[in-house]
């Protein structure tokens, strides 16, 4: 049963003779390539085997057009919900055509690439910071701009452009101009050009916020501008996950709290990308750790 079923309080299917036999890692990798053969003929598939963490199909496009789709993240979604395979590779499929869509662009804007916020965990940047002292014991420069956010979530940013994603570093910020307060609005005005492709899923006060898989979680430090397309009792009361899993209830709806805090736990354990167990309260215009 996937996370949205828990959380709406849906019951599983219940098996019958129909019910298609689970694919294994490589099965699925060989249908997500299929998809990507039948939908782009002239390109060239190969799958690179691993860990489900680390397995990947590498596309090379007409155009010089070249990306690595990592299958972690997609095949865990299906693991989640195996009936929902078709959807999980539309999802995957449209995200290759966007994907295609702004690397084609020859926009400068676009090539300089774009400042988007990110929510990561303190456990993630403390372990980021010791591999690379560790590999490169003579660095004299803080990698990433880092701002506490709420309990164990903090925020940093990223350099999204068509064909990579990297992150901003104090030095590259500051070659932009975007210092302190501005960084952070600067960002934000970019993550908000989305705001028209969230959808909210759910409904009698349960919701999940779904985006791009990539920036959906981002999407809570946004949440004043789309609060009006929900409806909950109470303040609205957040579990941030993983970077792709972000719901939301309302902190006098009891029963809904208690599904969001398990199911909360159960993302940020066993998600690729999780990232906190805990839930956070939307208060005086920002998120709070929610001790309720």
């Amino acid at each position: 049963m996937s996370f949205l079923s828990k959380l709406f309080g849906r019951k599983p299917a219940t098996p019958s003779a129909a019910t298609p036999a689970l694919l294994d890692l490589p099965a699925f990798a060989q249908r997500f390539a299929g998809e990507l053969r039948d939908a782009f003929p002239d390109a060239h598939i190969r799958i690179v085997p691993g860990a489900q963490n680390e397995a990947r199909i590498d596309v090379s496009l007409p155009g010089e057009i070249q990306a690595g789709l990592q299958l972690g993240n997609a095949y865990q979604r299906y693991l989640s919900e195996p009936q929902a395979l078709e959807a999980v590779l539309a999802d995957q499929m449209a995200s290759v055509r966007e994907m295609q869509r702004r690397l084609s662009a020859e926009d400068e804007d676009d090539e300089a690439g774009v400042v988007l916020p990110v929510i990561k965990t303190r456990d993630w940047h403390d372990t980021a910071m010791n591999q690379l002292r560790a590999s490169q014991p003579d660095m004299d420069a803080a990698p990433f701009v880092v701002e506490p956010l709420a309990g164990d979530l903090i925020v940093t940013y990223v350099l999204d452009t068509p064909a990579s994603m990297s992150f901003l570093s104090p030095h590259e910020a500051e070659q932009r101009e975007l210092r302190g307060d501005a960084l952070r609005a600067h960002a934000l005005e970019n993550l908000a050009r989305s705001l028209p492709q969230l959808e909210l899923k759910g409904g009698g006060g349960r919701y999940a916020a779904r985006l791009d898989r990539n920036y959906d979680a981002g999407m809570a430090l946004l949440f004043e501008r789309w609060r009006d397309r929900i409806e909950l009792r109470g303040e609205p009361v957040f579990a941030i996950a993983a970077r792709d899993e972000l719901m939301v209830c309302g902190s006098e709806d009891g029963e809904s709290v208690a599904a969001l805090r398990e199911i909360a736990q159960e993302i940020a354990r066993s998600s690729p990308y999780g990232l906190s167990s805990g839930l956070f309260v939307w208060r005086d215009g920002g998120l709070r750790a929610f001790e309720g």
